[in-house]
């Protein structure tokens, strides 16, 4: 049986030390990167019967407690409602807390300072030319997508400054404009399309200055945890119980079938009862570490990503036995991760946001460059994911970041390139190009089980001396025919974001030529998430639609674990922290206005 399908009724009941083993192989899997074996004794189902008896009750019940789930219970209690979070990890803030805090809010009050004019209709094509390409059509009223499709980019845009202005001035939230090593506001990931007509000021992070010890980026005001440090300080002031350490198995219904609250496994002998008395909120997270969905859905294979270890797509199974209707389903927020080390931690520490060095490549096993490696980590993430029909291969299932000593020193301690001294067990080191390709085929073997066998082509060392002559032209030139590196401004803008300034002679900055003599380093890299996008599909109130699109009375969700109204696209730096917060408040204050069911 999959893990994440109904339990046949011919298993027999689920007991409660069925229920308590199987939260502790959850938590044991995540830590193990497995996940898919130990979520098949999570109940299917939850009567009615058995929630004659409530451990706890508020009118809104909220799943998850990251940035969509704080931006919901603000604003159900700012319409007068109760809440209860439920997180069922033991730290709170999900995914949100390892991120960099930064969010992409269109039209904001900081462009509106400037004297900005963020226009609907602009800012709507240039999110709609991302969110879905192959559709896109500029003139038509639709932008060439569907009515409900955009719908929701528009409630997003509709909507999203006006979330930001009322947090602002309901919480400690300040902010300023995410800026780059020039100091410049940072650009959007697309700035350079003929769509982007406001191309730096989206971007937005808490402005943390009057507090040293929430300063986590020096250069950018603070980060994820800092973001809902500012968010969640009046908590205490709020009618808000946040209860950590409470995994949400699945919803539970009144007599004629409506959702009235939520089966939570606390660590109890048996699962207990939280009574919503107004809706439900799932903010929980994608399903980046439950490999067998990631592998059933996404586009591509994934080693792992840096969503919060809860991300197992627990909502996924539930709003299915709800009746909605999933979508979005093959894409994420992707980003590329050292795979040695996601092996190990399936929730890595970090992905390889921008490839660090100037005097640095990436190859794939014939010795060939197969990406820019300067593009945004999301575009060049699906690179991993080319089919070559003729050998019947993935040829890029594996990358290799090579740099030489001199990216070494200059760009020391920025992931994946360890500090000055420090020794990584992911790095690969060789004297010459010769002993590096025959370390990176040693290290090959011992994760051959997890690669289908992969080892690098037997003319790899020849090609790549190939490869590294003719990148070493082109860095002198200045100008990548290949793959137009350093082209975009995102590109220049990310060249130095956690190092300082490296001197380079050469007339483009991202690039200078690898030494002909080693020391040469590699890391292995692959293809992650900062978390998936699909789930069940929402309407602009939140509300989790059925496979009518009709809202399922009273059950509402936002974040990572919808079908996000981005689409394929990563708009820029906030990307998806902006429309989390922004449906996030959506969905609680549309679940704070339901009637009181008795």
């Amino acid at each position: 049986m999959s893990p994440y399908e109904s339990r046949d009724a011919a298993a027999g009941p689920v007991t409660a030390d069925d229920a308590v083993r199987s939260r502790r192989a959850v938590l044991k899997g995540i830590a193990a990167g497995s996940f898919a074996a130990s979520t098949s004794l999570l109940p299917a189902r939850a009567e009615a019967a058995g929630a004659a008896n409530w451990v706890a009750e508020a009118d809104v019940l909220i799943v998850g407690s990251g940035v969509a789930g704080t931006a919901a219970a603000l604003a159900a209690t700012s319409r007068g409602a109760s809440v209860i979070m439920l997180e069922k990890l033991p730290f709170k803030g999900g995914t949100t807390a390892k991120s960099g805090g930064v969010f992409w809010i269109p039209d904001n009050a900081w462009l509106k300072r400037q004297g900005v004019a963020d226009t609907r209709i602009d800012a709507l094509r240039y999110m709609v030319r991302l969110a879905h390409p192959q559709r896109y059509a500029a003139n038509d009223p639709l932008l060439g997508i569907s009515q409900a499709e955009f719908d929701l980019i528009a409630a997003f845009y509709d909507n999203g400054s006006k979330v930001l202005d009322t947090l602002v001035a309901t919480t400690g939230l300040k902010l300023v404009p995410w800026t780059t090593w020039e100091g410049k506001a940072y650009p959007d990931y697309y700035s350079d399309l003929p769509e982007n007509t406001v191309r730096r000021g989206r971007s937005l992070v808490p402005d943390v200055s009057g507090h040293p010890e929430r300063v986590i980026w020096p250069n950018n005001g603070g980060a994820g945890e800092s973001l809902l440090w500012a968010l969640q300080q009046g908590f205490d002031k709020l009618p808000i119980q946040l209860l950590l350490d409470h995994a949400v198995l699945d919803v539970t219904r009144d007599a004629s079938g409506v959702i009235n609250g939520l089966m939570v496994d606390r660590g109890d002998a048996a699962p207990v009862a939280f009574k919503a008395k107004r809706a439900v909120v799932f903010a929980s997270g994608g399903f980046t570490h439950h490999p067998e969905l990631a592998r059933s859905h996404l586009k591509g294979h994934i080693w792992g990503g840096c969503a919060a270890p809860g991300s197992t797509g627990d909502f996924v199974a539930i709003a299915q036995r709800a009746g909605a209707v999933l979508g979005n389903m093959s894409n994420a927020w992707w980003g590329q991760v050292p795979v040695e080390v996601a092996l190990k931690t399936r929730s890595v520490p970090v992905d390889v946001w921008s490839t660090p060095g100037d005097s640095m490549i990436q190859v794939n096993r014939h010795g060939r460059r197969f990406v820019n490696e300067k593009i945004q980590y999301n575009e060049r993430t699906q690179a991993h994911f080319t089919w070559d029909p003729v050998k019947g291969e993935y040829p890029n299932l594996l990358g290799f970041m090579l740099w030489d000593a001199r990216t070494a020193k200059h760009y020391a301690g920025y992931d994946p390139i360890p500090a000055a001294s420090a020794k990584l067990e992911q790095i690969i080191e060789g004297a010459t190009l010769e002993q590096l390709a025959a370390n990176i085929d040693a290290r090959l073997a011992k994760i051959a089980t997890h690669t289908g066998g992969l080892k690098l082509d037997k003319d790899f060392v020849k090609t790549l001396r190939g490869t590294i002559k003719r990148y070493n032209a082109a860095a002198k030139k200045g100008v990548d025919e290949d793959y137009s590196r350093g082209q975009a401004t995102i590109e220049v803008a990310f060249q130095f974001m956690n190092a300082a300034k490296a001197p380079n002679p050469y007339p483009n900055i991202t690039m200078h030529p690898i030494a002909d003599a080693g020391p040469y380093y590699a890391v292995i890299l692959g293809a992650g998430t900062l978390d998936t996008k699909g789930g069940p599909v929402i309407n602009p109130n939140g509300q989790v639609l059925d496979t009518r699109s009709q809202p399922i009375p009273r059950l509402y969700a936002a974040g990572n674990c919808i079908a996000s109204p981005a689409g394929a696209a990563y708009w820029a730096g906030g990307g998806t922290i902006g429309p989390a917060m922004t449906f996030g408040y959506l969905a609680g204050a549309a679940a704070a206005g339901e009637a009181v069911r008795t």
